[in-house]
C-alpha cells in the first residue's frame, strides 16, 4: 500500500508575517470512509449481517465507554488499546492539586504491535496534487 502525501507550507507561530516559510510533507488523506461504505464493504466479505454488525458496535461503544469514564483502559487485543488521559495545570505543592487542575479529560489509542508491525512496510508516494498550498495569512 502507498500513502500520499503534500506538500504544506508553515510560517513560525508568533512571528508577524509569518517569518520564513517551511514545507512540510503531510498526509493526502482524500475521502473520508463514511460508516456506511465501510458498513457496505464488511458486507461483500459475507461475515455478518449489517443489522448484527451496528448492534454489536453499538454494546461495544457503550461498554468501552462505560469503563472509559470509570478510568480504566480497554484493550482491544489485536486492535490495540483505548486509555482514559487527563491533562492538569500544575501546583506548587501536592496537597494544592485538586479536580480543578484537570483541564481535559480524553481517549488515546495505542495500535497492538501487530498493527504497528504495517506501518514498517509502508511506502510513500506525492500526490498529482502535490504542489505546495499557498502559506496562511
Amino acid at each position: 500500500m502507498t500513502v500520499k502525501f503534500k506538500i504544506v507550507p508553515k510560517g513560525h507561530p508568533g512571528v508577524v508575517g509569518g517569518g520564513v516559510v517551511k514545507y512540510y510533507a503531510a498526509i493526502d488523506r482524500g475521502d473520508k470512509v463514511d460508516f456506511r461504505d465501510l458498513l457496505t464493504e464488511i458486507e461483500e466479505l459475507n461475515v455478518v449481517h449489517p443489522g448484527v454488525f451496528i448492534a454489536v458496535l453499538e454494546a461495544f461503544l457503550r461498554k468501552a465507554n462505560h469503563h472509559l469514564i470509570n478510568g480504566r483502559a480497554v484493550d482491544l487485543g489485536q486492535l490495540g488499546t483505548l486509555y482514559p488521559s487527563i491533562s492538569s495545570s500544575p501546583a506548587d505543592s501536592a496537597d494544592e492539586v485538586t479536580r480543578n487542575n484537570i483541564r481535559r479529560f480524553k481517549i488515546v489509542y495505542r495500535p497492538s504491535a501487530l498493527l504497528q508491525q504495517g506501518l514498517d512496510h509502508v511506502k510513500f508516494e506525492k500526490s498529482s496534487n502535490g504542489n505546495h498550498e499557498e502559506p496562511a495569512a
